[in-house]
């Protein structure tokens, strides 16, 4: 727990990769992207 929010993911969850977030009884889902660099 952060600052009362609740951060969490599922191992074996669908695609695309993303992460749960609650508070007070609210509810948030944010994708995760994959970022590539090339130098």
């Amino acid at each position: 727990m952060f600052l009362g929010f609740r951060f969490y993911f599922f191992a074996n969850d669908h695609e695309p990769i993303h992460i749960h977030i609650d508070k007070d009884g609210s509810h948030a889902k944010f994708n995760l992207f994959r970022v590539h660099f090339k130098l």
